[in-house]
């Protein structure tokens, strides 16, 4: 899949680009952001449109508001972070249909740059609109897609905005996310370890499934590896198990190349981390649920991983959060880590596992932290994306 780049167009000075980003990004209860790497992700991209002369209009949501403004969810708070990060001035435009919006855009001029208020305030967004997609198509010469992560949703900014282009083309950002995830499926250095975790193994399943005859090994870790423990028969105490997709993983809890965890760090429950203790999987008492893996499935999957020459990650192996539940992901993180310093490809993917790795210190030392989830999860099952198909360049 070839992609056509934002470094492709013919942009003359002055021209206006709508740029759609991924600024949904998390917060604390106080408000405050605390995670910048989507703001991050699109500065190469934005600062080569100002260095072109071209004036950035950027396009994102924030949250679920069902198509009704939110106060909370407004992305006047992205402002700060992101004047910090370029080193400019951005007009938020709490509007976008206004006419002093529309009056604002039209006489924009080199050297500006312009943030529109969350899309997901109107319906047409998530409805995939063209009418709504046109409305915003005035705002722009040029549409660009930067925003990876929500490249799989079939909405207005993502899918029939590009449409009304005859060029739509693709940020940096964009770009190197589909580079490494191409070359995972298309040409990856074996051997090929695909590490599994979290807290759901539904949403990975598909995955999974076009990867097995890809990969050379599969570790499954977190709380996903207990419904295939339960598929292949185990006993797993009160451990988080997915009910229903017991009788369908019959191909992935058989498979030869999934390795599972032999032990288990468990205890009664979340907030008894004091009362944790090491189990087998094969002797699971009744009364604990398991929320990491054990020290001789650390030892285990870093032998693998050690040995790989490609990794991808998607979930955290334990309950991280929480010191005493801690272990496995770490040691296990340290291991990719080695093996990216010895010349591994490693990529990660997912907002779970990339803020695992920023609370490790260990965010920057992979090769590829993908900002991206259900993206990555739905371009690794080999589908067509609706945010990547108008990009194609033969298209």
């Amino acid at each position: 899949m070839i992609l056509r780049s934002v470094a492709e167009l013919p942009l003359k000075k002055g021209d206006r680009v709508l740029v759609r980003v991924d600024y949904n990004i998390p917060v604390n209860e106080d408000g405050l952001i605390t995670d910048d790497a989507r703001i991050k992700g699109t500065k190469d991209t934005l600062l080569y449109l100002l260095n072109k002369g071209a004036v950035p209009v950027i396009i994102s949501h924030w949250g679920r508001p069902q198509g009704d403004p939110h106060p909370d969810m407004s992305l006047a708070r992205v402002v700060p972070e992101l004047q910090k990060v370029l080193f400019h001035r951005v007009n938020f435009l709490a509007q976008p249909f206004s006419e002093a919006t529309k009056a604002s855009v039209a006489a924009s001029k080199s050297d500006e740059i312009f943030l529109l208020e969350n899309l997901r305030f109107h319906d047409g967004e998530r409805h995939n609109d063209i009418e709504f997609a046109k409305a915003l198509a005035t705002y722009g010469d040029y549409y660009v897609n930067d925003a990876f992560p929500v490249s799989h949703r079939k909405q207005a900014s993502v899918s029939a905005l590009p449409s009304l282009y005859k060029d739509p083309a693709a940020g940096f950002s964009l770009l190197r996310e589909v580079d490494y995830f191409s070359k995972l499926i298309h040409a990856p250095e074996k051997p090929f370890v695909v590490i599994i975790g979290g807290s759901k193994i539904e949403d990975k399943v598909r995955s999974l499934r076009f990867l097995l005859d890809k990969v050379d090994e599969v570790l499954i870790g977190g709380a996903s590896a207990f419904t295939v423990l339960r598929a292949r028969g185990y006993d797993v105490g009160y451990s988080l198990v997915d009910e229903d997709l017991i009788d369908e993983i019959d191909d992935i809890a058989d498979s030869e190349k999934v390795k599972l965890p032999t032990d288990f760090v468990a205890a009664p429950s979340y907030a008894e981390p004091d009362k944790s203790q090491v189990v087998l999987a094969d002797d699971f008492p009744d009364g604990l649920q398991g929320f990491d893996i054990g020290p001789q499935s650390r030892k285990a999957f870093s032998g693998s991983i050690s040995h790989a020459k490609t990794v991808l990650w998607f979930g955290p192996l334990g309950a991280y959060e929480e010191r005493a539940f801690s272990e496995g992901s770490l040691e296990v993180a340290k291991t990719v880590v080695e093996a990216t310093r010895k010349g591994a490809t490693t990529v990660t993917g997912g907002g779970d596992s990339l803020a695992m790795l920023s609370s490790f210190g260990l965010k920057d030392d992979v090769t590829h932290a993908s900002i991206g989830g259900g993206a990555c999860l739905k371009f690794m099952e080999g589908q067509d994306l609706p945010g990547l198909v108008p990009l194609i360049k033969e298209r």
